[in-house]
């Protein structure tokens, strides 16, 4: 099913666009996430934090203090705007695959990908 569309306001006055799947959907995609996250957090970098489980921003800050005590003198704090938006599908899938063999899951995430959104009503 398409994700219901949700605006929030944001600090900055603008508002943050964020969609809301159904119930069945969300359970589905929770499951695929608990399968999924022990395989790819192997392969993520140690000095990654956001959205990460056990990570937050009090490790994010731990490992800079660390860094800068080590001798260097810059930190690199990256945002990538609207990442979600721009994500080149394609090539998501391709990386999935390398790594799930049940052809039947990366086609339900690749769905999941192009479900569409419910924009007032």
């Amino acid at each position: 099913n398409p994700v219901l569309r949700v605006e929030i306001p944001k600090d900055n006055g603008k508002m943050r666009q964020l969609g809301i799947p159904t119930v069945v959907d969300r359970l589905i995609q929770q499951a695929i996430t608990q399968v999924l996250t022990p395989i790819y957090e192997a392969q993520f970098s140690r000095s990654s934090f956001g959205f990460r489980p056990r990570r937050g921003c009090h490790d994010a800050l731990r490992r800079a203090k660390d860094i800068v005590n080590s001798g260097y003198k810059y930190v690199v704090d990256l945002d990538l705007e609207r990442f979600f938006d721009t994500v080149c599908h394609s090539r998501l899938i391709e990386i999935l695959s390398r790594t799930i063999k049940d052809g039947r899951v990366v086609s339900l995430i690749h769905k999941y990908l192009r479900s569409g959104i419910l924009n007032h009503g």
